[in-house]
């Protein structure tokens, strides 16, 4: 991956403690998005209090693993894979990865800045986290194999794990 992954951790730290920090970020990125793609509203059956911290919590991890490939392609092909079990297709992302784009630049221009490098950096993760999880959705079988050896089962789950949306770097 050639990520400016020093931009996005950067940004990622400052959504934190900005503006209210993560859990104003996390509860704004749900107030939007089912305000301008309500057709995504099903998918959610947790309420946004309790989903924004899967949220961040993923962001996080998706953020601090971007230079641990070998880890973060696993997981990411993982929940791309288990996110078929709340019946998300390939169409909802592009408005996930809107949303989030759109949310930060938000949160981020509230107290501080958000620049052209800063967008088009998130865009390009964004875009590429999409794809990778697409790929997984679109073909499971294709990585059962590495699942396995990540320690997921082929659902995209591990054993035992309530908290599936983190990872360990």
């Amino acid at each position: 991956m050639s990520l400016n992954t020093a931009l996005l951790s950067e940004t990622f730290q400052r959504a934190q403690q900005e503006n209210g920090g993560a859990q104003a970020l996390g509860m704004r990125f749900y107030q939007r998005l089912f305000e301008k793609y309500p057709a995504v509203r099903p998918l959610f059956n947790t309420p946004p209090e309790q989903q924004h911290k899967k949220l961040m919590a993923s962001l996080g991890a998706i953020v601090a693993g971007v230079n641990n490939t070998e880890k973060l392609v696993p997981y990411l092909h993982a929940m791309g894979i288990r996110h078929l079990k709340y019946g998300t297709e390939a169409a909802h992302y592009p408005a996930v990865g809107e949303n989030l784009i759109a949310v930060l630049k938000e949160h981020l221009s509230t107290e501080g800045s958000w620049t052209d490098e800063m967008e088009s950096s998130w865009t390009e993760a964004v875009n590429l986290v999409a794809s990778i999880m697409i790929d997984a959705a679109k073909q499971p079988e294709q990585f059962k194999d590495e699942l396995s050896a990540a320690g997921y089962e082929a659902d995209g789950f591990k054993p035992a794990d309530p908290q599936p949306w983190l990872l360990a770097v």
